[in-house]
């Protein structure tokens, strides 16, 4: 049993891991919150999903006292739903306590996989209680004191190594693949913050290379009369296969998102989302950062000329750009899904 929810980052690892094990002849079945974005990417994907009524433990004080009475009620809940499993994971987000301390409370083997550099609350609860727990950076690991704790990757970063290149893909949107191309996106939503940024950006454009903006659902009405031949807006993108053909991606730090950068080996500028808990996102890009895997522009500094500017710069530097590429490219555990089941497997054994 996998329990993930509340946003990509959560969920597409979870799904990574469930195709691998899926591979390997066992059976997979995913917990989360009925109102949320896993109650229809799991079932879309194939797996069987348990809709469970449960309430975020965020907000405000009354708002934060009903998502651990939702946590409680549920705890009770969760014995007779994981009853039977072998192994349960929990992807971090508050849907993972009830399921993860129902299951070790039975005496089921449990595992945590946490995506970000920094620690989020539901692992940083769970931690010492599982038996196995999975960390995806070298910052992270000092934030545990499990010793049952690896340092092995994100799932999404096996994915993004192993994915073909689409050499059809840019001819198939009427762009040229000799000119250097950038892809722009922010999450499976977009972003307001950043929306009208970018539009000042591309309704200025007069370069000569290449832009693919994915607007997100909500905002793609404000960019799709943009016309230019050298500018394509899409509603959603498949990130790894246009990063696999662009020269530079412009991303948020979400935490699957820099996976796939460092899966894939590609310059990036990162703009961490300020409105996320804990500023996990700023942490992330850091780890990038520091070791000049990647370009950081904070929102609080991003304008349409200093975007310009960073993408200009790198676009005009082949040198500075494939050296960023590399040095992401190298934080890359290629062998993340391996090394995961590995460690499974060796748990089962105990």
């Amino acid at each position: 049993m996998i329990a993930a929810g509340g946003t990509g980052g959560h969920i597409y690892p979870a799904l990574s891991l469930a195709d691998e094990l899926k591979k390997r002849g066992h059976e997979v079945v995913f917990v989360g919150s009925r109102s949320r974005l896993e109650s229809t990417l799991i079932p879309e994907a194939g797996y069987p999903f348990i809709a469970m009524d449960i309430t975020a433990c965020e907000g405000n004080l009354v708002k934060k006292a009903k998502g651990l009475l939702s946590v409680f009620i549920n705890y009770f809940k969760a014995f007779k739903m994981t009853k039977g499993y072998d192994l349960v994971i929990g992807f971090g987000n508050y849907i993972s306590i009830p399921i993860v301390l129902a299951a070790k409370k039975q005496g089921i083997k449990t595992m945590i996989h946490e995506q970000n550099s920094y620690v989020g609350k539901a692992n940083r609860f769970l931690e010492k209680k599982v038996d196995l727990v999975i960390a995806s950076y070298d910052e992270s690991l000092p934030q545990f004191t499990n010793p049952h704790t690896y340092l092995i990757g994100n799932p999404r970063l096996s994915i993004a190594c192993q994915s073909p290149k689409d050499e059809g893909l840019l001819p198939e949107l009427g762009l040229d693949p000799s000119k250097k191309t950038v892809v722009i996106f922010l999450g499976s939503l977009g972003s307001a913050s950043v929306a009208k940024i970018i539009k000042e950006y591309l309704l200025n454009f007069k370069d000569d290379h290449q832009i693919i903006y994915a607007t997100g659902k909500r905002y793609y009405d404000m960019f799709k009369d943009i016309k230019h031949p050298n500018i394509r807006i899409l509603e959603r993108i498949d990130a790894i296969a246009y990063m696999k053909v662009a020269d530079l991606a412009v991303v948020r730090a979400g935490a699957t998102t820099l996976a796939e950068i460092m899966g894939i080996g590609i310059a990036a500028v990162l703009i961490p989302s300020p409105y996320v808990p804990n500023n996990h996102q700023y942490h992330n890009a850091m780890a990038l950062v520091n070791k000049g895997a990647g370009v950081l522009l904070e929102e609080k500094d991003l304008s349409a000329a200093s975007l310009k500017e960073k993408i200009t710069e790198l676009l005009n530097d082949d040198e500075k750009r494939s050296a960023i590429a590399a040095k992401a490219h190298a934080l890359a555990n290629v062998n993340v899904l391996e090394d995961i089941i590995k460690r499974i497997e060796e748990l089962w054994k105990q």
